[in-house]
């Protein structure tokens, strides 16, 4: 055991010795068979707690987070402002929410959230600092989460402690102006703050624990010091209580930090606090506190699967520092075979206290498991990766079932630590489809593991063929770029509603640099552009083979301000695709995207893929089958707000190689500025009357753009009555002032 990982902090340790292990082994045989007493109340870690995918966080993944707290909790999000609205800040932050330790670690781009080390799967998480990524409602963060109703009948006065792991990261006093409220001068008074509220038999509440980020309060943690801590606290419960109330609150907090919470623990020390493992490994943190102790010299016992384990190694050690009372004793047990991925393994505890009581604690975790799975239209991938104590043997195969049949043709094949499996469907997957993949390998020793991962199938567009005309109707190689700047910060955010506003030109004139313009038009080769013709992206005068390709300066830019800021770009060109099939197409840009296709009278008849918001230089792939060869008009719609500014345009051949749209590579799709026949339908006539976007802003507001003309009416109901919104064109910007609204065209 790697005991460094268990106390980062460097607290003291002393370790039992093997050889007085092994002198108390026949006494331990005795002593533990007394009739044995669990000393907890209540334990949650959550990892049984269901995670679905992410909602408004740009890391995607499909188990990861959940606003449900686990059964017989209780959470109060009433003074969130604007929850239950649009206007509610991140959504997967709003309050009191639960999500995946890595996953959250990510998608808040670590901040040394990482360094919560006690935290393990799936953890409780009040998040300011990423619920207010996203606009909402005036006010400070105020959410209050409550256990079950615990029962304390029989428990000994002042015999209780509450124990739990948490991660503190605090500010205050930062946050004033619109946004926020302030006092009567006009200060800002977010102060982050902390609680846990403890109340016997109805009666009065009790402030046990009080986190403050303001320096001056008696109460205050500060930043840093408390990134990893296992907190335990003496609850004073009264005599002849018989039940308890708690809730942890996160109060009065702006765009702060954080406090996240994992391993919640009740009951008379020493109690179990928690149980952690990896692929081979279990370790039990039991807490000694209020001079309640292990007698190590009397033997630990562990089980697991039902099963006793030898050797188990036990480690006394102060985890804490602020807790000096406090010490927590670690039972390990390393084995050799691996744990079944990804299932449930129960554990069971034994040990006797410094008063003679034999104690039982039972626990479970759960078990890593070592594959992910991806798709695109034609193929899944598995991916199995190593670890420390288990190497896949490639050699030995892989045997894959997919929604419960089996299936065969895959590859598998080592890339590094990984081993990949490839199995290419004879038929398109359909787009969004949810399935199961099995894959029973071996390890390197020999032992059969068996893995069962869910997925959702790539998403496609299948491309309308009313939208094409043939092969051969395009003219005049090349595309029509169109740049517009603004001199200052784009009103509406790095969204694509405000990029479609810019564009419009709803924000201003344009300050880019026009000279090279014909008739409002840059006419360009392909998309392949940096802001300072730097390089950027994956095509660059550094790239090797097809991607030896300079970046050139973005149209227009530098801007007669000689800004590089504030940037939109819209191309519209017609695409050549040659043959029926499917298409991997990447767009790389920073910061946010949509490609869409359509019709001069729609553009975005069919949206194809978008990242909408701001990001560094990124790729984001996307798919479209087309089941007709033929001529169709594609658009591309890039925006940047600050700092870097790249976009490229690409497609990627069957055997990994990409091209530029428009680029002299290999399998590259042609594009043309004009066709040579009449738009399909002519390009005239009554143009198709719906919405092409409902897009909720930064600030609140919702943009509406649709195409044909019409009269956009609303109602506060789906069944009426509705009412002409007068003077309503597209887009338009509005901001909610209901619980719900709806809206609908006519002409």
């Amino acid at each position: 055991m790697n005991k460094s990982s268990i106390n980062p902090s460097g607290g003291r340790r002393h370790l039992l010795s093997a050889i007085a292990a092994s002198l108390v082994a026949s006494a331990m045989q005795g002593s533990l068979q007394a009739q044995a007493v669990s000393n907890r109340l209540f334990a949650e870690n959550f990892e049984t707690l269901p995670l679905g995918p992410n909602r408004e966080e740009s890391r995607a993944g499909l188990e990861v987070w959940s606003g449900t707290p686990p059964t017989g909790w209780l959470l109060d999000n009433s003074q969130m402002p604007g929850f239950g609205t649009p206007n509610d800040g991140m959504v997967e932050w709003a309050g009191w929410t639960f999500a995946n330790k890595d996953w959250w670690v990510g998608a808040a781009g670590n901040q040394r959230r990482a360094e919560w080390s006690f935290g393990n799967g799936t953890v409780m998480v009040a998040d300011p600092d990423e619920w207010d990524d996203a606009a909402h409602a005036k006010g400070l963060f105020n959410s209050y989460i409550s256990l079950p109703e615990i029962n304390v009948k029989g428990a000994a006065a002042n015999s209780l402690v509450l124990a739990f792991d948490s991660t503190w990261r605090p500010e205050a006093f930062d946050d004033g102006g619109a946004n926020w409220p302030v006092d009567e001068n006009g200060r800002p008074i977010n102060h982050q703050n902390g609680v846990v509220d403890v109340a016997f038999d109805g009666g009065n509440t009790n402030r046990v624990v009080n986190f403050d980020s303001d320096s001056e309060s008696p109460n205050f943690k500060k930043d840093v010091d408390f990134i990893n801590e296992s907190v335990v606290v003496p609850l004073n419960n009264p005599a002849g209580a018989t039940s308890m109330k708690v809730r942890f609150g996160m109060l009065t907090a702006a765009n702060d930090w954080w406090w996240a919470v994992d391993n919640i623990a009740v009951g008379v020390p020493p109690l179990l606090s928690s149980v952690t493992g990896n692929g081979v490994a279990v370790t039990n943190r039991i807490v000694e506190a209020l001079g309640k102790t292990v007698n190590t010299s009397a033997g630990v016992t562990v089980t697991i699967g039902g099963k006793t384990v030898t050797p188990v190694e036990v480690t006394r050690d102060l985890v804490n520092d602020n807790y000096p009372e406090s010490e927590r004793v670690f039972v390990s047990h390393t084995g050799t075979q691996v744990f079944a991925p990804r299932s449930r393994v129960p554990v069971v505890v034994r040990f006797t206290d410094n008063t003679g009581r034999v104690v039982q604690e039972t626990g479970e975790f759960i078990a890593p498991g070592y594959m992910s799975v991806s798709s695109t239209p034609k193929t899944i991938t598995a991916v199995l990766t190593d670890a420390v104590w288990m190497t896949v043997k490639e050699s030995a195969g892989v045997k894959l079932e997919l929604n419960g049949t089996a299936i065969t043709g895959a590859t598998v094949k080592r890339v590094d630590n990984t081993v990949v499996v490839t199995y290419a469907s004879p038929s398109l997957i359909p787009s969004g489809s949810r399935h199961t993949l099995k894959a029973t390998y071996t390890t390197a020793t020999g032992q059969e593991l068996v893995e069962t991962v869910g997925f959702t199938a790539a998403t496609y567009a299948t491309l309308s063929a009313d939208l094409a005309t043939a092969v051969g109707t395009g003219t005049e190689a090349g595309m029509n770029w169109r740049t517009h700047q603004l001199a200052a910060g784009r009103p509406g955010g790095t969204v694509l509603s405000a990029a479609e506003l810019q564009l419009s030109g709803s924000y201003g004139a344009s300050e880019h640099d026009a000279s090279g313009e014909v008739g409002g038009i840059f006419k360009i080769d392909y998309v392949n552009f940096d802001q300072a013709s730097g390089e950027a992206g994956n095509f660059k005068a550094s790239g090797a083979g097809e991607l030896a390709v300079n970046d050139e300066a973005v149209p227009g830019i530098p801007g007669l301000n000689g800004s590089t800021d504030n940037i939109v770009g819209e191309v519209l060109t017609f695409v050549e695709v040659p043959a029926a099939g499917v298409y991997t197409m990447v767009v790389n840009s920073d910061d946010g995207f949509q490609v869409s296709v359509g019709t001069t009278n729609n553009v975005k008849s069919q949206v194809l893929g978008e990242f909408n918001g701001g990001r560094g230089s990124s790729d984001t792939a996307f798919y479209f089958e087309a089941t007709k060869a033929g001529v169709y008009l594609f658009r591309l719609l890039w925006m940047e707000g600050g700092g870097g500014a790249n976009v490229e345009w690409f497609t990627v051949n069957a055997d990994g190689t990409r091209a530029l749209v428009n680029g002299t590579q290999a399998g590259a799709l042609r594009t043309f500025r004009r066709r040579t026949v009449a738009e399909p339908g002519g390009g005239g006539g009554t143009p198709t009357l719906a919405f092409t976007g409902i897009v909720r802003n930064a600030n609140g507001s919702i943009t509406l753009t649709w195409t044909g003309g019409g009269t956009l009416q609303t109602s506060p109901s789906i069944n009426g009555p509705w009412t002409d919104v007068a003077g309503a064109v597209s887009p338009l910007t509005v901001t909610p002032d209901q619980a719900s609204q709806f809206a609908r065209l006519r002409r």
